[in-house]
Protein backbone atom coordinates (compact mmCIF):
# COMPACT_ATOMS: atom_id res chain seq x y z
CA UNK A 1 0.00 0.00 0.00
CA UNK A 2 1.28 3.48 -0.66
CA UNK A 3 2.23 6.44 1.57
CA UNK A 4 1.11 9.76 1.44
CA UNK A 5 3.50 12.87 0.75
CA UNK A 6 2.33 15.84 2.95
CA UNK A 7 4.31 18.97 1.06
CA UNK A 8 4.19 21.30 4.35
CA UNK A 9 5.02 24.90 5.25
CA UNK A 10 6.99 24.91 8.04
CA UNK A 11 6.82 29.17 8.17
CA UNK A 12 9.27 31.75 8.36
CA UNK A 13 11.47 30.62 11.43
CA UNK A 14 9.32 31.00 14.50
CA UNK A 15 7.84 27.95 15.03
CA UNK A 16 5.12 29.45 16.89
CA UNK A 17 4.02 30.68 13.05
CA UNK A 18 3.45 26.66 12.28
CA UNK A 19 0.03 25.81 11.51
CA UNK A 20 -1.46 22.91 13.83
CA UNK A 21 -2.47 21.22 10.67
CA UNK A 22 1.12 21.15 9.98
CA UNK A 23 1.97 19.93 13.73
CA UNK A 24 -0.26 17.13 13.44
CA UNK A 25 0.92 15.65 9.91
CA UNK A 26 4.57 16.08 11.77
CA UNK A 27 3.75 13.97 14.59
CA UNK A 28 2.40 11.18 12.53
CA UNK A 29 5.40 10.64 9.65
CA UNK A 30 7.70 7.87 9.21
CA UNK A 31 9.60 10.12 7.41
CA UNK A 32 10.40 13.98 7.35
CA UNK A 33 12.53 15.41 4.61
CA UNK A 34 13.69 18.81 5.58
CA UNK A 35 15.25 21.96 3.92
CA UNK A 36 18.22 23.76 5.06
CA UNK A 37 15.90 27.36 6.43
CA UNK A 38 13.73 24.79 8.49
CA UNK A 39 13.82 26.27 12.18
CA UNK A 40 15.47 23.00 14.17
CA UNK A 41 13.19 23.23 16.91
CA UNK A 42 9.94 22.30 14.24
CA UNK A 43 11.52 18.77 14.28
CA UNK A 44 11.12 18.38 17.93
CA UNK A 45 6.95 17.73 17.10
CA UNK A 46 7.91 14.88 14.53
CA UNK A 47 8.30 11.39 16.66
CA UNK A 48 11.98 10.68 17.31
CA UNK A 49 11.44 6.96 15.63
CA UNK A 50 10.79 8.99 12.51
CA UNK A 51 13.73 8.80 9.69
CA UNK A 52 15.12 12.72 9.38
CA UNK A 53 15.98 12.95 5.81
CA UNK A 54 18.18 16.66 4.89
CA UNK A 55 17.71 18.07 1.50
CA UNK A 56 18.79 21.80 2.52
CA UNK A 57 20.47 23.49 0.07
CA UNK A 58 22.35 26.50 -0.61
CA UNK A 59 22.60 28.59 -3.02
CA UNK A 60 25.40 27.78 -5.92
CA UNK A 61 25.81 24.96 -3.92
CA UNK A 62 22.85 21.58 -3.68
CA UNK A 63 23.91 18.80 -2.07
CA UNK A 64 20.57 17.17 -3.49
CA UNK A 65 19.48 18.25 -6.57
CA UNK A 66 15.65 18.59 -7.06
CA UNK A 67 15.22 15.74 -9.01
CA UNK A 68 16.70 13.68 -6.29
CA UNK A 69 14.18 15.52 -3.59
CA UNK A 70 11.56 14.02 -5.76
CA UNK A 71 12.84 10.72 -6.53
CA UNK A 72 13.09 10.48 -2.31
CA UNK A 73 9.68 11.50 -1.70
CA UNK A 74 8.13 8.99 -4.48
CA UNK A 75 10.39 6.15 -3.22
CA UNK A 76 9.59 6.78 0.27
CA UNK A 77 5.54 6.87 -0.57
CA UNK A 78 5.88 3.53 -2.34
CA UNK A 79 7.55 1.98 0.61
CA UNK A 80 4.67 2.64 2.52
CA UNK A 81 5.67 5.26 4.96
CA UNK A 82 3.97 8.64 5.27
CA UNK A 83 6.46 11.72 4.52
CA UNK A 84 6.67 14.97 5.92
CA UNK A 85 8.07 17.13 2.84
CA UNK A 86 8.75 19.92 5.54
CA UNK A 87 9.51 23.60 3.67
CA UNK A 88 9.96 27.26 4.94
CA UNK A 89 7.39 29.65 4.53
CA UNK A 90 4.82 27.94 1.85
CA UNK A 91 5.22 25.02 -0.09
CA UNK A 92 3.90 27.18 -3.61
CA UNK A 93 5.69 30.75 -2.68
CA UNK A 94 8.80 30.30 -4.54
CA UNK A 95 9.37 26.80 -2.68
CA UNK A 96 9.43 24.17 -5.40
CA UNK A 97 5.78 22.93 -3.78
CA UNK A 98 4.47 22.94 -6.75
CA UNK A 99 7.22 20.94 -8.96
CA UNK A 100 6.89 18.19 -6.21
CA UNK A 101 2.95 17.94 -6.44
CA UNK A 102 3.27 17.69 -9.88
CA UNK A 103 5.84 14.78 -9.84
CA UNK A 104 3.96 12.67 -7.20
CA UNK A 105 0.59 13.33 -9.27
CA UNK A 106 2.26 12.09 -12.58
CA UNK A 107 3.94 9.26 -10.49
CA UNK A 108 0.90 8.17 -8.63
CA UNK A 109 1.57 9.01 -5.51
CA UNK A 110 -1.21 10.31 -2.75
CA UNK A 111 -0.05 13.94 -1.68
CA UNK A 112 -2.09 16.84 0.24
CA UNK A 113 -0.46 20.14 0.32
CA UNK A 114 -0.47 21.81 4.04
CA UNK A 115 -0.23 26.06 3.59
CA UNK A 116 2.63 27.91 5.46
CA UNK A 117 3.28 30.95 6.66
CA UNK A 118 5.04 33.06 3.80
CA UNK A 119 8.45 35.14 4.73
CA UNK A 120 6.82 37.36 2.30
CA UNK A 121 4.04 38.73 4.98
CA UNK A 122 5.35 37.64 8.29
CA UNK A 123 9.19 38.54 8.01
CA UNK A 124 8.22 42.38 7.31
CA UNK A 125 5.35 41.91 9.63
CA UNK A 126 7.94 41.16 12.09
CA UNK A 127 10.38 44.37 11.17
CA UNK A 128 6.94 46.34 11.68
CA UNK A 129 5.89 46.78 8.19
CA UNK A 130 2.51 46.12 6.91
CA UNK A 131 3.14 45.29 3.06
CA UNK A 132 0.20 46.40 2.65
CA UNK A 133 -2.16 50.02 4.37
CA UNK A 134 -4.81 51.94 3.37
CA UNK A 135 -2.69 54.85 3.15
CA UNK A 136 0.42 53.41 1.60
CA UNK A 137 0.20 50.48 -0.70
CA UNK A 138 -3.35 48.72 -1.94
CA UNK A 139 -1.49 45.97 -3.48
CA UNK A 140 1.75 43.44 -2.30
CA UNK A 141 4.21 42.01 -5.66
CA UNK A 142 6.12 39.29 -4.40
CA UNK A 143 9.09 38.32 -6.73
CA UNK A 144 11.30 35.78 -7.19
CA UNK A 145 15.31 37.30 -6.25
CA UNK A 146 17.25 34.21 -7.07
CA UNK A 147 16.06 33.74 -10.89
CA UNK A 148 17.45 30.67 -13.16
CA UNK A 149 21.14 30.74 -14.22
CA UNK A 150 20.98 32.48 -17.59
CA UNK A 151 19.71 35.72 -17.35
CA UNK A 152 16.39 37.22 -15.98
CA UNK A 153 13.13 37.05 -16.57
CA UNK A 154 11.89 39.44 -14.33
CA UNK A 155 9.79 42.79 -16.10
CA UNK A 156 11.58 45.48 -13.68
CA UNK A 157 10.27 48.47 -16.14
CA UNK A 158 6.47 46.71 -15.82
CA UNK A 159 7.56 46.45 -11.74
CA UNK A 160 8.96 49.81 -11.70
CA UNK A 161 5.31 51.33 -12.73
CA UNK A 162 3.78 49.84 -10.12
CA UNK A 163 2.43 51.83 -6.63
CA UNK A 164 2.26 48.70 -4.54
CA UNK A 165 4.70 47.11 -2.27
CA UNK A 166 7.41 44.89 -3.99
CA UNK A 167 8.73 42.27 -1.67
CA UNK A 168 11.67 40.32 -3.28
CA UNK A 169 12.30 36.76 -1.90
CA UNK A 170 15.87 35.31 -1.60
CA UNK A 171 17.44 38.43 -3.67
CA UNK A 172 20.12 39.36 -1.41
CA UNK A 173 23.01 38.46 -3.66
CA UNK A 174 21.12 40.59 -6.81
CA UNK A 175 20.27 43.58 -4.45
CA UNK A 176 22.13 45.99 -6.13
CA UNK A 177 21.19 44.85 -9.62
CA UNK A 178 17.23 44.97 -8.24
CA UNK A 179 17.49 48.24 -6.96
CA UNK A 180 19.54 49.99 -10.30
CA UNK A 181 17.22 47.89 -12.48
CA UNK A 182 14.53 49.48 -10.40
CA UNK A 183 15.89 53.37 -10.79
CA UNK A 184 16.85 52.81 -14.30
CA UNK A 185 12.97 52.16 -15.51
CA UNK A 186 12.04 55.05 -13.59
CA UNK A 187 11.24 54.15 -9.52
CA UNK A 188 12.19 57.04 -7.66
CA UNK A 189 16.14 56.38 -6.31
CA UNK A 190 14.32 58.22 -2.97
CA UNK A 191 11.72 55.09 -2.65
CA UNK A 192 11.69 53.63 1.03
CA UNK A 193 13.44 50.20 1.00
CA UNK A 194 14.33 47.45 4.31
CA UNK A 195 15.86 44.31 4.17
CA UNK A 196 15.58 42.06 6.60
CA UNK A 197 17.70 39.20 7.66
CA UNK A 198 16.78 35.84 9.79
CA UNK A 199 13.06 37.25 10.34
CA UNK A 200 11.05 36.32 12.86
CA UNK A 201 13.99 34.74 14.63
CA UNK A 202 15.99 36.30 17.16
CA UNK A 203 18.96 36.38 14.73
CA UNK A 204 16.26 39.18 12.85
CA UNK A 205 18.39 42.52 11.64
CA UNK A 206 16.93 45.30 9.32
CA UNK A 207 18.54 47.89 7.55
CA UNK A 208 16.57 50.56 6.36
CA UNK A 209 17.14 52.85 3.64
CA UNK A 210 16.24 54.08 -0.29
CA UNK A 211 16.64 52.37 -3.24
CA UNK A 212 19.78 54.69 -4.07
CA UNK A 213 21.49 53.59 -0.43
CA UNK A 214 20.23 50.40 0.72
CA UNK A 215 22.60 48.47 -1.13
CA UNK A 216 25.55 50.00 1.22
CA UNK A 217 23.13 50.12 4.48
CA UNK A 218 22.98 46.46 4.20
CA UNK A 219 26.77 45.80 3.64
CA UNK A 220 27.21 48.14 6.88
CA UNK A 221 24.94 46.11 9.13
CA UNK A 222 26.46 42.73 7.69
CA UNK A 223 22.87 41.15 6.54
CA UNK A 224 23.18 37.91 4.77
CA UNK A 225 20.86 35.37 3.63
CA UNK A 226 18.17 34.61 4.48
CA UNK A 227 16.53 37.86 3.89
CA UNK A 228 13.66 39.88 2.10
CA UNK A 229 13.53 42.76 0.58
CA UNK A 230 10.43 45.14 0.67
CA UNK A 231 10.16 48.14 -1.15
CA UNK A 232 7.40 50.78 -1.02
CA UNK A 233 6.11 53.70 0.85
CA UNK A 234 5.19 50.98 3.96
CA UNK A 235 8.68 50.95 5.01
CA UNK A 236 8.47 54.26 6.31
CA UNK A 237 5.81 52.86 8.87
CA UNK A 238 8.58 50.88 10.69
CA UNK A 239 9.44 53.54 12.82
CA UNK A 240 5.90 53.74 14.57
CA UNK A 241 5.01 49.59 13.67
CA UNK A 242 8.52 48.35 14.93
CA UNK A 243 7.71 45.69 17.97
CA UNK A 244 9.76 42.62 17.65
CA UNK A 245 12.84 44.07 17.84
CA UNK A 246 11.85 46.11 21.00
CA UNK A 247 11.93 43.46 23.34
CA UNK A 248 14.19 44.29 26.28
CA UNK A 249 16.01 41.45 25.80
CA UNK A 250 16.18 41.44 22.03
CA UNK A 251 19.59 40.04 20.57
CA UNK A 252 20.37 38.11 23.77
CA UNK A 253 21.43 34.93 23.69
CA UNK A 254 21.17 32.68 26.75
CA UNK A 255 22.79 29.02 27.10
CA UNK A 256 20.53 26.92 28.95
CA UNK A 257 23.09 24.04 30.67
CA UNK A 258 21.08 21.77 32.51
CA UNK A 259 18.16 19.22 32.51
CA UNK A 260 14.76 19.34 33.91
CA UNK A 261 13.17 21.59 31.57
CA UNK A 262 10.90 21.16 28.94
CA UNK A 263 11.72 22.57 25.85
CA UNK A 264 8.84 23.18 23.53
CA UNK A 265 8.71 23.85 20.21
CA UNK A 266 6.37 26.84 20.86
CA UNK A 267 6.48 27.68 24.41
CA UNK A 268 3.73 28.27 26.58
CA UNK A 269 3.03 30.74 29.68
CA UNK A 270 3.32 27.96 32.04
CA UNK A 271 7.13 27.07 30.75
CA UNK A 272 9.66 28.58 32.13
CA UNK A 273 11.91 30.81 30.09
CA UNK A 274 8.96 32.19 28.44
CA UNK A 275 9.08 35.34 29.58
CA UNK A 276 12.80 35.73 28.33
CA UNK A 277 11.21 34.46 24.90
CA UNK A 278 8.86 36.72 24.98
CA UNK A 279 11.35 39.99 25.35
CA UNK A 280 12.85 38.68 22.34
CA UNK A 281 15.96 36.63 24.21
CA UNK A 282 17.13 33.58 22.51
CA UNK A 283 17.09 30.69 24.93
CA UNK A 284 19.22 27.48 23.53
CA UNK A 285 18.94 24.65 25.56
CA UNK A 286 22.34 22.50 25.46
CA UNK A 287 22.18 20.20 28.13
CA UNK A 288 25.73 18.77 29.73
CA UNK A 289 23.89 15.98 31.64
CA UNK A 290 23.28 12.86 30.37
CA UNK A 291 19.93 11.45 32.28
CA UNK A 292 19.60 7.38 32.37
CA UNK A 293 17.20 5.75 34.37
CA UNK A 294 18.48 2.51 36.65
CA UNK A 295 15.22 0.84 36.97
CA UNK A 296 16.76 -2.22 37.97
CA UNK A 297 17.62 -0.43 41.48
CA UNK A 298 14.12 1.05 41.42
CA UNK A 299 12.48 -2.26 40.85
CA UNK A 300 14.65 -3.76 43.76
CA UNK A 301 13.77 -0.51 46.35
CA UNK A 302 9.74 -1.37 44.81
CA UNK A 303 10.54 -4.94 46.13
CA UNK A 304 11.38 -3.84 49.36
CA UNK A 305 9.30 -0.95 50.13
CA UNK A 306 7.36 -2.30 53.52
CA UNK A 307 10.70 -1.46 55.35
CA UNK A 308 10.34 1.84 54.58
CA UNK A 309 8.17 4.66 56.35
CA UNK A 310 9.00 7.40 54.35
CA UNK A 311 9.54 7.99 50.71
CA UNK A 312 12.19 10.81 49.66
CA UNK A 313 12.34 12.18 46.04
CA UNK A 314 14.31 15.26 45.00
CA UNK A 315 13.62 15.41 41.74
CA UNK A 316 11.51 15.16 39.04
CA UNK A 317 13.86 12.43 37.01
CA UNK A 318 13.39 10.00 40.65
CA UNK A 319 9.51 10.66 40.11
CA UNK A 320 10.08 9.47 36.63
CA UNK A 321 12.18 6.22 37.04
CA UNK A 322 10.16 5.23 39.97
CA UNK A 323 6.56 5.83 38.06
CA UNK A 324 7.98 3.68 35.45
CA UNK A 325 8.82 0.92 37.17
CA UNK A 326 5.26 1.05 38.97
CA UNK A 327 3.82 0.93 35.57
CA UNK A 328 6.40 -1.56 34.06
CA UNK A 329 5.69 -4.06 36.85
CA UNK A 330 1.80 -3.43 37.12
CA UNK A 331 2.17 -1.80 41.07
CA UNK A 332 0.01 0.61 41.57
CA UNK A 333 -1.02 2.90 44.79
CA UNK A 334 -2.17 0.37 47.21
CA UNK A 335 1.81 -0.49 47.48
CA UNK A 336 2.44 2.73 48.71
CA UNK A 337 -0.47 2.30 51.80
CA UNK A 338 0.59 3.93 54.84
CA UNK A 339 3.89 5.52 53.60
CA UNK A 340 4.98 9.08 53.97
CA UNK A 341 5.76 10.96 50.73
CA UNK A 342 7.78 13.43 50.84
CA UNK A 343 9.50 15.50 47.54
CA UNK A 344 11.97 18.31 47.41
CA UNK A 345 10.48 20.94 45.71
CA UNK A 346 7.28 21.86 44.11
CA UNK A 347 7.93 20.25 40.47
CA UNK A 348 8.88 17.59 42.43
CA UNK A 349 6.08 17.12 44.43
CA UNK A 350 3.92 18.10 41.07
CA UNK A 351 5.39 15.45 38.89
CA UNK A 352 4.13 12.82 41.92
CA UNK A 353 0.97 14.68 41.58
CA UNK A 354 0.12 13.79 37.90
CA UNK A 355 0.77 9.73 39.05
CA UNK A 356 -1.92 10.44 41.97
CA UNK A 357 0.43 10.26 43.85
CA UNK A 358 0.12 13.75 46.47
CA UNK A 359 3.36 14.54 49.18
CA UNK A 360 2.80 15.34 52.77
CA UNK A 361 6.28 17.23 52.84
CA UNK A 362 7.05 19.76 50.04
CA UNK A 363 9.53 22.35 51.73
CA UNK A 364 9.19 25.64 49.83
CA UNK A 365 12.64 26.16 49.57
CA UNK A 366 13.80 23.82 47.06
CA UNK A 367 16.99 22.75 49.15
CA UNK A 368 17.70 19.32 51.25
CA UNK A 369 18.05 21.81 54.29
CA UNK A 370 14.41 23.25 53.87
CA UNK A 371 12.88 19.29 53.58
CA UNK A 372 15.53 18.78 57.09
CA UNK A 373 13.84 21.75 58.59
CA UNK A 374 10.19 19.99 58.33
CA UNK A 375 11.36 16.85 60.29
CA UNK A 376 9.31 16.50 64.07
CA UNK A 377 9.62 14.19 66.76
CA UNK A 378 7.04 12.10 65.58
CA UNK A 379 9.28 11.24 62.76
CA UNK A 380 12.28 9.90 64.45
CA UNK A 381 13.18 6.29 64.62
CA UNK A 382 11.61 5.88 61.40
CA UNK A 383 13.50 4.73 58.09
CA UNK A 384 13.36 6.24 54.52
CA UNK A 385 14.47 5.86 51.06
CA UNK A 386 15.82 8.77 49.54
CA UNK A 387 15.22 8.23 45.65
CA UNK A 388 17.77 10.34 44.17
CA UNK A 389 20.52 10.19 41.64
CA UNK A 390 24.20 8.53 41.85
CA UNK A 391 25.64 11.51 42.56
CA UNK A 392 23.36 13.04 45.22
CA UNK A 393 21.32 12.95 48.65
CA UNK A 394 25.08 12.92 50.72
CA UNK A 395 24.36 15.93 52.42
CA UNK A 396 20.13 15.15 52.65
CA UNK A 397 20.61 11.15 54.17
CA UNK A 398 23.35 12.76 56.50
CA UNK A 399 20.83 15.05 58.17
CA UNK A 400 18.39 12.42 58.19
CA UNK A 401 20.68 10.25 60.20
CA UNK A 402 21.17 13.32 62.13
CA UNK A 403 17.71 13.95 63.46
CA UNK A 404 17.58 9.39 64.40
CA UNK A 405 15.76 8.96 60.82
CA UNK A 406 17.33 5.43 58.76
CA UNK A 407 17.86 6.31 55.35
CA UNK A 408 18.90 4.94 52.63
CA UNK A 409 19.88 6.22 49.14
CA UNK A 410 18.36 4.43 46.49
CA UNK A 411 20.08 5.31 42.81
CA UNK A 412 17.18 5.69 40.52
CA UNK A 413 19.50 7.40 37.53
CA UNK A 414 22.75 8.32 36.89
CA UNK A 415 23.83 11.33 35.74
CA UNK A 416 26.12 11.71 33.01
CA UNK A 417 28.17 14.05 30.92
CA UNK A 418 26.52 14.74 27.87
CA UNK A 419 29.41 14.53 25.37
CA UNK A 420 26.81 14.15 22.63
CA UNK A 421 26.40 18.09 22.15
CA UNK A 422 30.12 18.76 22.27
CA UNK A 423 30.21 19.99 19.10
CA UNK A 424 27.03 22.03 19.32
CA UNK A 425 27.99 23.66 22.87
CA UNK A 426 31.10 24.51 20.92
CA UNK A 427 29.40 25.93 18.48
CA UNK A 428 26.93 28.49 20.24
CA UNK A 429 29.88 29.63 22.44
CA UNK A 430 31.71 29.75 19.14
CA UNK A 431 28.49 32.20 17.66
CA UNK A 432 28.83 34.23 21.03
CA UNK A 433 26.37 34.34 24.34
CA UNK A 434 25.83 36.54 27.21
CA UNK A 435 24.71 33.98 29.81
CA UNK A 436 24.58 30.59 30.88
CA UNK A 437 22.30 29.05 33.42
CA UNK A 438 23.38 26.21 35.58
CA UNK A 439 21.12 24.45 37.55
CA UNK A 440 22.90 22.36 39.70
CA UNK A 441 26.89 21.80 40.31
CA UNK A 442 27.03 18.58 38.17
CA UNK A 443 25.56 20.89 35.24
CA UNK A 444 28.65 22.91 35.85
CA UNK A 445 31.01 20.08 36.70
CA UNK A 446 30.38 18.07 33.22
CA UNK A 447 30.12 21.10 31.21
CA UNK A 448 33.83 21.77 32.23
CA UNK A 449 34.76 17.99 31.66
CA UNK A 450 32.68 18.50 27.78
CA UNK A 451 35.25 21.26 27.44
CA UNK A 452 38.07 19.40 28.88
CA UNK A 453 38.67 22.71 31.19
CA UNK A 454 38.28 25.11 28.48
CA UNK A 455 36.77 28.01 30.62
CA UNK A 456 38.52 30.87 28.49
CA UNK A 457 35.01 31.46 26.52
CA UNK A 458 33.05 32.17 29.31
CA UNK A 459 35.09 35.25 30.29
CA UNK A 460 32.75 37.69 29.67
CA UNK A 461 29.57 35.68 30.28
CA UNK A 462 27.57 36.18 32.86
CA UNK A 463 26.56 33.49 35.25
CA UNK A 464 23.32 32.77 36.75
CA UNK A 465 23.15 29.51 39.02
CA UNK A 466 19.88 28.03 40.42
CA UNK A 467 20.44 28.23 44.18
CA UNK A 468 22.74 28.36 46.80
CA UNK A 469 24.37 25.11 46.36
CA UNK A 470 24.84 25.58 42.79
CA UNK A 471 26.29 29.14 43.68
CA UNK A 472 29.02 27.79 45.94
CA UNK A 473 30.31 25.15 43.54
CA UNK A 474 30.66 27.36 40.88
CA UNK A 475 32.44 30.16 42.87
CA UNK A 476 34.68 27.15 44.57
CA UNK A 477 35.85 26.55 40.79
CA UNK A 478 36.72 30.52 40.69
CA UNK A 479 33.27 31.74 38.68
CA UNK A 480 31.89 34.75 39.20
CA UNK A 481 27.78 34.35 39.90
CA UNK A 482 25.88 37.54 38.50
CA UNK A 483 22.56 35.75 38.87
CA UNK A 484 20.58 33.55 41.61
CA UNK A 485 17.05 33.76 42.10
CA UNK A 486 15.20 34.08 45.58
CA UNK A 487 12.83 31.23 44.36
CA UNK A 488 15.53 28.28 43.47
CA UNK A 489 13.55 27.14 40.74
CA UNK A 490 13.36 27.81 36.69
CA UNK A 491 10.40 30.16 36.93
CA UNK A 492 12.46 32.05 39.42
CA UNK A 493 15.16 32.18 37.38
CA UNK A 494 14.28 33.44 34.40
CA UNK A 495 12.39 36.42 36.69
CA UNK A 496 16.08 36.92 38.22
CA UNK A 497 17.21 36.91 34.66
CA UNK A 498 14.92 39.32 33.19
CA UNK A 499 14.99 41.87 36.09
CA UNK A 500 18.82 41.72 35.95
CA UNK A 501 18.66 42.87 32.10
CA UNK A 502 15.90 44.90 32.76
Amino acid sequence: MKGKVYLIGAGPGDPGLITLKAVEALKHADTVVFDRLINPDILKWASPQAEFIDVGKFPKNHPVPQSKINHILYKKALEGKNVARLKGGDPFVFGRGGEEALYLRQNQIPFEIICGVTSAVAVPAYAGIPVTHRYAASSVHIITGHEKDGGSSIDFEALAKLEGTLVFLMGIKNLDNITNSLIKYGKSPDTPAAVIMKGTTPGQKTAVGTLSNIDDKVRQAGIKNPAVIVIGQVVNLRDELSWYEKGELFGKRILFLGTDFSDEPTPTRDLPFYELKQEGAEVIICPTLKISSQLENVKGFVNEIADYDILIFTSKNGVNAFISCMKENRIDARHLAGKQIWAIGEKTGGELSKAHIYPDVVPKVYTSKALLSCIEKEHFGKSAAVITSDIGGAELIAGLENCGIKAKKITAYKNEPNFEIKEELLKKIRDGIDAAVFTSPSSFDFMRKILNDDMASFKNVKIAAIGPVTKAALEKAGQTVDIMPQEYTLEGLSRAILAYYI
